[in-house]
């Protein structure tokens, strides 16, 4: 009997089946459209209805807010706040059935009807989808022959999270709360399994996830937040069937490269951890909110449903609400200070994903965290720059008058140059950068050039570990003309301490803010 061969081919096949296992990472996307009507950046507000009870709940980020609605006509006009252009539309039926009507105005006095729709209580979804549309108000009209409520109410158009910065509190205390996976908190999906039927790309734009029939146990979604996030309750809305709700926290998602060199999650690592939150929805009723027992720092977070029983069909859409103090976008603003010198900060706000990951109060609490918020941190591309220039000098029209000082910060990599009064300019590059241990290490390049072009450089660079001890690695001077260079060097110092680096400089004095071009907003912000 030739047994080796056949074993060999077995190997191969269960080796090939725990490939097949792992989940594919899917690329992060850019922009994500945001629900023009909620939200802390909309200006969205409740014109008029009739026929809803609770119908402020239509403006709520809570998804699971509901409004109910009786048999017979009824309508809710929503003012947006300014004209904006929306294209598709969606809410969440909890049993109604009948007609709907979307139409969309600029001044209230002529309608287009944008689309209409009949349903069942069975469609869970109602969606519109129409050619794109500059409407200031908007209104949805129902004729139901059975009554229930509604949900999830939402706008989708031009506006994106792009350009937005969403900050929290190192508490996560501070602020009010909103939804940082729906909303502006940069969450972007990365694993979902099974692959879902209403197709990849609309699923992870949108949050909307349908299930096919399958025979896993779960379905589950994992998000990257693009940085540490503090997170108090999550919630579902999901198929009227009963299921289980658990939530898990990553310090920093377990990834391997996978045999096509991609990375890829193994499902199995589920086992090595618990849950932080757990909810059963025993009645079927389709929505539910899970309560850890304390707040949640994370930037990776898995939500996961396991149905009853094997559904046909399974939708659910999940949410996770933090507080937020507030959201910066890109803006300028000047500073006199006390000796008559004018700074100018302008700060550019990077890609949506990962926003703000440089300058958040939010601080790792292990050595898992710290290497996903350094990662996050060297990856924001958020750029500040600062620059302070003469007295009686414009600094937003200085025309050829250089700064005194100035500095440019990307992520983790500041550049700073300083003019000082013989002539001499200072050069300070620094960098910051965290290994898989949760040691930081900073690298500072000062260059001295005083008016004879002579020039000074000297290279500082130290490691922090995760206890916050301090080790000098390189301490050196180069000090010289045309390439003659003197060198002193200490290495191997070592010290305790938290070592500072890669943050702008403040606008010096004690001056008045005299021009404030800004577009930071606050929890009830304009809209994207």
């Amino acid at each position: 009997m030739k047994l080796a061969p056949t074993i060999v081919i077995l190997g191969s096949l269960l080796a090939a089946g725990s490939i097949q296992a792992k989940w594919s990472r899917i690329p992060i996307i850019k922009e994500k459209p945001v629900n023009t009507i909620s939200g802390p950046a909309s200006n969205a507000s409740l014109d008029s209805s009739s026929g809803f009870g609770h119908v402020d709940s239509i403006l709520s980020s809570d998804i699971t807010s509901s409004s109910t609605v009786s048999a017979g006509k009824s309508f809710v006009l929503v003012n947006l706040g300014k004209p904006v252009l929306i294209s598709s539309s969606s809410f969440v039926n909890d049993g109604i059935e009948g007609r709907a009507v979307l139409s969309a105005s600029a001044d209230k006095n002529g309608w287009a009807v944008l689309e209409e729709k009949v349903f069942s209580a069975a469609d869970r979804t109602v969606e519109f989808k129409f050619a794109g549309m500059q409407a200031k108000y908007v209104k949805l009209e129902l004729a139901l022959s059975k009554g229930g409520m509604i949900r999830f109410l939402q706008f989708f158009g031009a506006a994106t999270d792009k350009g937005y910065a969403v900050k929290q509190s190192a508490d996560g205390k501070g602020g009010k709360p909103a939804d940082l996976i729906n909303g502006l908190g940069g969450a972007r999906v990365v694993y979902a399994a099974p692959k879902p039927a209403n197709g990849l790309d609309t699923a992870i734009t949108y949050n909307k996830f349908a299930f096919p029939e399958s025979d896993e146990k779960y379905r589950t979604i994992i998000y990257d937040f693009g940085q540490l996030r503090i997170l108090n309750e999550f919630a579902s809305v999901h198929s009227p069937r009963p299921v289980r709700f658990e939530v898990f926290a990553f310090d920093n998602l377990p990834e391997k490269e996978d045999w096509r060199g991609r990375m890829a999650f193994d499902p199995s690592d589920f086992g090595n951890i618990s849950p932080v939150a757990v909810a059963e929805d025993t009645r079927g009723t389709g929505s539910l909110k899970a309560k850890p027992a304390k707040a949640v720092k994370t930037r990776y977070l898995a939500l996961r449903w396991e149905p009853e029983f094997n559904p046909p069909d399974f939708q659910c859409t999940g949410s996770a609400e933090g507080n937020i103090i507030n959201i910066v976008t890109t803006n300028t603003v000047v500073v006199t200070n006390a000796d008559g010198t004018k700074t100018v900060v302008t700060v550019t706000v990077g890609d949506a994903h990962g926003a703000g990951a440089a300058t958040s109060d939010v601080t790792p609490e292990n050595a898992g965290q710290m290497v996903a918020q350094g990662s996050a941190q060297s990856g924001d591309t958020t750029v500040v720059t600062t620059a302070t220039y003469p007295p009686g000098v414009d600094p937003l029209n200085p025309g050829n008058v250089q700064p005194i000082s100035s500095s440019t910060t990307t992520g983790t990599s500041t550049v700073t140059v300083t003019t000082q009064s013989d002539g001499t300019v200072v050069t300070t590059s620094s960098s910051k950068t965290t290994d898989g241990n949760g040691n930081t290490t900073t690298t500072t390049i000062t260059e001295t050039k005083d008016s004879s072009g002579n020039t000074t450089t000297t290279v500082n660079q130290s490691t922090q570990d995760s206890n916050g001890n301090t080790t000098t690695n390189v301490d050196a001077t180069n000090t010289g003309s045309g390439g003659n260079n003197s060198q002193t060097s200490t290495q191997g110092t070592s010290g305790d301490g938290n070592l500072a680096g890669g943050s702008s400089p403040s606008p010096g004095g004690n001056g008045s803010i005299t021009s404030n071009v800004t577009n930071t907003i606050s929890t009830a912000a304009t809209s994207p």
